[in-house]
């Protein structure tokens, strides 16, 4: 009698277990940001990668709806060229020295990385037992984001010439309005009206803002994200599997009063902003298992 009931509840819970899997997920992001450029600019891939756990529902044996829990990293390389002169903000840490703008050209590098918890939503569809269709959607909330690079300014007409290179370490989420680095005690020296000042060689991301008395400045990314979601699952056996998949943003991700042009100042030395829409695009690969 034991031995039969325990024959039936095994019967009877065979259809529920296979209408559930949970999963693993893996690899990584080849991501930019799509918008409009200013001329000289250019934002290409940056990569980085994603991790988590998916659980899937089977309506059907070839059809499912799945909830997943990642960490993913997208960003976008910005790239800014100009030989014909654009405005640059030069803020001197020499006691007495004043901020200015000149006149020069510039070449400005920065691989700016995102980080985001990110909760996608699909409806999966099989074919053949080894090829996976999905289409949905992810809400995205930012962790981190960051950016390194360096920017290369030589004035144009003004004597004495002014030239130097600066490193840029933002933490876009932390960093205060005029903050550098002053731990490293290596300086740029430059010329200025026959006196030399240094400049800091490491500045954060909002360093060219003027610091105010009880006030932050906003992130310059937008903390929420969304993205619609379409790829492919090619499956090697019925656990392990391959996947891509396109993810495109739904959100204008850069704040407009933080969206600053590269070439252009205000009368007064304030910043342009640029009123445009920047999105999100990646591309990933991934690798995963199905349990």
């Amino acid at each position: 009698m034991k031995n039969l009931l325990l024959f039936l509840l095994i019967i009877t819970a065979l259809p529920l277990v296979a209408q559930h899997k949970i999963g693993v997920r893996a690899g990584y992001n080849y991501a930019s940001i799509s918008g409009p450029l200013e001329v000289g600019e250019e934002l290409n891939v940056n990569r980085g990668f994603h991790f988590g756990i998916n659980y899937t529902y089977h309506f059907t044996p070839d059809f499912g709806i799945r909830g997943e829990l990642m960490y993913t990293q997208r960003g976008t390389t910005q790239r800014f060229q100009d030989t014909t002169g654009v405005f640059q903000i030069i803020k001197p840490i020499s006691l007495g020295s004043s901020p200015f703008v000149a006149e020069g050209k510039k070449d400005l590098t920065i691989e700016i990385t995102n980080a985001y918890f990110s909760i996608p939503i699909t409806a999966n569809y099989r074919i053949a037992n080894k090829f996976e269709f999905f289409g949905g959607i992810s809400i995205d909330f930012m962790i981190g984001s960051s950016g390194r690079g360096n920017v290369d300014f030589e004035s144009i007409g003004r004597d004495p010439f002014i030239g130097y290179i600066q490193s840029y370490d933002f933490n876009y989420n932390s960093d205060r309005a005029g903050q550098f680095n002053d731990f490293v005690t290596d300086f740029v020296t430059i010329t200025v009206d026959g006196e030399s000042v240094l400049l800091p060689k490491i500045v954060g991301a909002y360093y060219d803002y003027t610091p105010v008395a009880d006030f932050d400045l906003p992130n310059k990314f937008n903390k929420l994200d969304a993205h619609l979601i379409g790829g492919l699952n090619y499956f090697i056996n019925s656990g392990f599997y391959l996947g891509a998949r396109l993810e495109y943003g739904l959100r204008d991700i850069t704040l407009e009063e933080m969206d600053n042009s590269l070439r252009e100042l205000n009368a007064d030395g304030s910043f342009v902003t640029r009123d445009d829409f920047d999105r999100s695009v990646s591309i990933s690969a991934s690798f995963g298992f199905r349990f």
